[in-house]
This record gives C-alpha cells, sequence and structure tokens, in this order.
C-alpha cells in the first residue's frame, strides 16, 4: 500500500529513500488514471466502506499519502482531499500526479507529521481521516492505539486498511527490508484495536499476486 511516515526499516537507507525505491519497482510512482481507477475497483472493500461512512464531497485527511493512490481514488470519488507525508520528495510526486491525473479534483498534497495533527489544521476540519498500509509500521500495538486515538481527536471517522500474517504477505514482503507488524486479522481486532470503536472490520483477499490481503476497519470516535 501507499504508507510513508516516519518508518522504521531493517536497512540503513533512510526511510524516505527506501519507500520512493519500493514505489519505482512497483511501478506506482507515476500514475495514470488509469492506475487509480484500477486502485479504486481492486480496493472495493475500503472505498465502499469510505463512501457508505463518510458523506460525498466530505474533507478526508490522508495520512502517509505516498504517490498518492488512495488519496486520489477518494479525489477521483468526490472526495476533498488533503495528502499528508513525511517525505518533500513523495509529496511532490503526489502532487505531481494529482495535477497529471485528476486536476479537476482539487487535491492537494503537503510535507506533515501524522504525530502532529494540531500542526496540520484544527479538530473538526475534517469528516474523516484514512490511510493505508501505514500502521502496520509503528512499533508496538500501543503506539498503534495512541495514533489511532490522536486520529480521532481530530476527525470523527478513521478508515484504513493494513495487511495482515498470511503465507501470501509474508511472500510479498520479503521484496523489500520495510518494517511490518504482522498480526493475524483476528490479533488485529482483538488484541491491537482493544478500547477502540469498530464500526466495521472486514478483510480484503486481493486475487491479484502482488496485492497484499488487508483488513479494512472503520472506528468511530
Amino acid at each position: 500500500m501507499d504508507g510513508m511516515l516516519t518508518l522504521m526499516s531493517k536497512a540503513s537507507s533512510a526511510p524516505g529513500d527506501l519507500w520512493v525505491e519500493v514505489f519505482r519497482q512497483r511501478g506506482v510512482w507515476q500514475l495514470s488514471r488509469d492506475i487509480v481507477d484500477r486502485w479504486v475497483a481492486r480496493n472495493a472493500v475500503f472505498f465502499g466502506m469510505l463512501s457508505r461512512l463518510v458523506p460525498h464531497g466530505g474533507k478526508i485527511l490522508e495520512l502517509g499519502c505516498g504517490p498518492g493512490r488512495h488519496a486520489l481514488g477518494a479525489a477521483t470519488l468526490g472526495y476533498q482531499v488533503l495528502g499528508l507525508d513525511l517525505d518533500p520528495l513523495i509529496v511532490r510526486q503526489a502532487q505531481a500526479n494529482a495535477d497529471a491525473v485528476a486536476p479537476d479534483c482539487g487535491a492537494v498534497f503537503r510535507t506533515g507529521d501524522m504525530f502532529d495533527l494540531a500542526a496540520v489544521a484544527p479538530p473538526a476540519t475534517f469528516q474523516a481521516i484514512t490511510h493505508g498500509g501505514v500502521m502496520e509500521h509503528l512499533d508496538s500495538a500501543e503506539t498503534i492505539r495512541k495514533a489511532l486515538r490522536a486520529q480521532l481527536a481530530v476527525a470523527p471517522t478513521v478508515v484504513f486498511d493494513i495487511p495482515f500474517d498470511s503465507p501470501k504477505n509474508r511472500v510479498l514482503f520479503d521484496r523489500d527490508d520495510i518494517f511490518r507488524q504482522l498480526w493475524t486479522a483476528e490479533e488485529w481486532v482483538d488484541d491491537v484495536l482493544a478500547g477502540l470503536a469498530i464500526v466495521e472490520a472486514r478483510t480484503d483477499l486481493h486475487p491479484e499476486s502482488n496485492m497484499t490481503d488487508d483488513l479494512v476497519v472503520a472506528l468511530r470516535a
């Protein structure tokens, strides 16, 4: 997925450099409208959940936006999207992708830290916070819960997806040196997200060989 923040790496490269290389290797650094449209179709669970829970046209803050597939997918569905990432190079590429892929959608990308959301916008600015493939990079279950609680203090709804522990995902993750927590879907719901108000939680088993199997979750404040 597109998650890129202050992520940990098993290699010596800077996290941003490592992610740029991963995006380029996977052919999703420079996006086309066809790539974004296929991304929306292939992630129907995520975008369907978003459409059910967040009013059309609402303002969304996408954390760890990467080159922008999730953010631009939401923008093409009619949402007002601000994409946030820590790496300026990745943010510039995401904005270039937005200008080329969906110039009429008005998606905006900027550099920022998901752990300092007060510096991004005042509370109640956004109807939802979204992210894909971000939470599994944090260093502990408690850090994940703390981050999600902080997000729910800014927006009433958080919709996100995370890859879970499966044979397919382990093979896919052997391709790079990016740190990830690998918990089963049940462990995510029952343990990692314990104490948070889960509205929906569904697994999305992608048949495509290069896509992770994900758990899609919606939380409410």
